[in-house]
């Protein structure tokens, strides 16, 4: 579990990502706007901020974003309707709008080619260019509502870097705190070393080929218990380009192998070979190496990423007093009807 830490510490670019779509804070009522008739597709002004539009082509992006984020996994409540996806969606752009101008207002801009390398990142995404204006325009968005996006979030990690992050630490005493608290966090799960002898099924194999390739592996398990040797025989007839010598496939733990297989690896004893299972991929003759059990994860092992997991959350929790700070001396207005 000590991994999970070590992901959780996200770098800059993600903490951004979070506060543009994560749950908004604390508001002051907003002022009623006129809904105002779109000039063009993705250019109604569905929020002002200080003055500043918020588009409906944001929005498309915002509201994009979110679900990315919900499908990710990394979003602990999931809005309960299409309508509150865009409320939240909304909320989180007015917060990055305030961000923005903060930025602004402390003096960092952004560099052009930075924005313009980010860019042509996102569009080698694709498998072309029309790909990517199809994408867009589906949205009702444009490269440009993109790459004005680009240019904000980047003023915002700038000021972040400089103004936030320096100011966080965390002591030795608090990491050895959170690691105390949370042991569930810190264990290495069981594992087992395994080796196996596989006979892939590939589309196109018959019944007939199936019961043959049983019958191979009933025939190779006869001679490993007659005393031939396990690694030999893999080495001979395993089509498994991936394992180690000897048919080795490492240490696994069963999250990410199917049930069967999963439940064959994990009922075998040290030396003890399995019958033969069948799996999606084919049929398999296992055998187990080593056994090893649940076991704690030592604080020297993880403190390094533990530490940047809590600095993280530190930046992501003063970044959010900024963001309520700023939104309770804001002027805000939004047309009634998406309120």
């Amino acid at each position: 579990m000590h991994n999970r830490i070590a992901i959780s510490a996200a770098p800059l670019a993600a903490l951004f990502v979070t506060l543009l779509l994560g749950s908004c804070s604390a508001r002051k009522p907003e002022e009623p706007l006129p809904a105002a008739e779109p000039a063009d597709a993705g250019k109604e002004i569905i929020a002002e901020v200080n003055g500043a539009p918020i588009y409906s082509s944001d929005l498309n992006l915002g509201i994009t974003r979110f679900e990315h984020k919900l499908a990710s996994g990394g979003q602990q409540e999931e809005p309960g309707s299409e309508e509150a996806l865009g409320q939240a969606a909304l909320q989180a752009l007015i917060e990055n709008e305030l961000l923005f101008q903060e930025a602004q207002r402390r003096g960092f801009s952004t560099v052009a080619q930075e924005v313009e390398d980010q860019l042509a990142a996102i569009v080698a995404q694709f498998p072309g260019p029309i790909a990517f204006e199809t994408s867009l325009a589906q949205m009702e968005v444009t490269k440009e509502d993109l790459r004005r996006d680009l240019e904000r979030a980047q003023a915002v990690r700038k000021m972040i870097a400089a103004e936030i992050e320096p100011g966080v630490t965390v002591s030795a005493q608090e990491a050895r705190a959170y690691y105390d608290a949370n042991p569930q966090q810190f264990t290495d799960p069981e594992r087992v070393r395994a080796r196996h002898i596989f006979l892939r099924v590939v589309p196109g194999t018959t019944e007939e080929q199936k019961t043959e390739m049983v019958r191979t592996l009933e025939a190779l398990r006869k001679r490993v218990l007659q005393g031939e040797s396990f690694e030999a025989l893999a080495d001979q007839y395993s089509q498994d380009p991936n394992c180690g010598p000897g048919g080795d496939l490492g240490y696994l733990i069963r999250q990410g192998l199917t049930n069967d297989f999963a439940q064959a690896v994990f009922s075998l004893k040290n030396g003890q070979m399995s019958g033969v299972v069948k799996s999606v991929y084919g049929y398999h003759l296992i055998q187990a190496v080593d056994h090893q059990p649940p076991s704690r994860v030592s604080f020297e092992r993880v403190k390094g990423s533990l530490a940047e997991f809590l600095r993280g959350r530190k930046v992501d929790e003063a970044v959010s007093a900024l963001s309520k700070e700023l939104r309770d001396k804001a002027r805000i207005s939004i047309p009634k009807k998406r309120k």
